[in-house]
């Protein structure tokens, strides 16, 4: 506590207060960085089961329409 104080009344308080923001902003980008890398890897796996389920839809449809046909 003494050494936010000493540093107060060093180079005064707007400073302290803008490097203080500062380091709370990049606290909060990073904490964002980390939460939307595991949104992408979540999406990425959806759009993964997504695509082999049309993949098949694709097959099963072809195996009807080839059955139609005979």
């Amino acid at each position: 506590m003494n050494e936010i104080v000493s540093v107060v009344s060093a180079v005064g308080f707007p400073i302290v207060a803008a490097v203080a923001c500062g380091m709370f902003v990049k606290w909060q980008y990073e904490q964002n960085a980390k939460a939307m890398d595991e949104v992408r890897k979540e999406h990425k796996d959806e759009v993964s089961k997504m695509t082999e389920a049309l993949n098949n839809n694709t097959l099963a449809l072809q195996k009807l329409i080839d059955k139609l046909e005979k």
